[in-house]
């Protein structure tokens, strides 16, 4: 009895110590395989670079700014697909590469609150010069806007699940009212269930 009982104590003890230890991290490649069939960050990145270059060198775009640095207002990214995917981080990536292109400016309505606190702070405290102070209506107005949206498809066949999803992104004049620029980013990907 006790040489069975002391194999069986020692495996006990040794899965024990194997769910108590760390996890064994990596640092993963940003172009890697897919490991599922949802949207993965290395889809969001592909996103970002693909809208951003478009837009950047579309000669629609460069004639309708007419050689400025046209001052541009974006809205989150719009879900409209049935996972849940970060859109204000897509849409940040989206800015942040349009502003390093030096060829737009940007306004961010998220931060208009703060702003007018701010602007009202420095002129009722009488802590700031009232000649240096920020009066309201000085900031600049958006001249074009920038929105877009994620749209999926799913269809199942046999053991095969088609994910089909479409990243749309759109640029309007506001003077004109005209759509200067609109392009698409499509991502399919197929998981196959196993047979057992």
């Amino acid at each position: 009895m006790k040489t069975v009982l002391f194999p069986v104590a020692g495996a006990v003890l040794l899965m024990a110590a194997g769910c108590a230890t760390a996890p064994h991290v990596y640092e993963s490649e940003l172009d890697r395989a897919p490991m599922s069939s949802r949207i993965e960050p290395q889809d969001d990145r592909r996103t970002v670079e693909k809208m951003a270059e478009s837009l950047i060198s579309d000669a629609g775009v460069l004639e309708a700014t007419g050689g400025k640095r046209p001052v541009l207002d974006i809205e989150p990214m719009k879900n409209r697909s049935q996972m849940i995917v970060d859109m204000k981080s897509i849409t940040d990536s989206v800015r942040t590469r349009l502003i390093r292109s030096r060829l737009f400016r940007f306004v961010d309505r998220s931060t208009a609150g703060a702003d007018i606190a701010i602007m009202d702070e420095q002129a009722q405290l009488g802590l700031t010069d009232r000649r240096k102070a920020i009066r309201p209506g000085q900031q600049s107005a958006a001249e074009m806007y920038l929105t877009g949206s994620l749209t999926d498809m799913v269809t199942h066949a046999g053991r095969a699940t088609d994910h089909y999803y479409k990243f749309t992104m759109i640029l309007k004049d506001l003077r004109s009212g005209e759509i200067v620029w609109t392009d698409e980013k499509e991502i399919r990907k197929v998981a196959i269930r196993p047979v057992f």
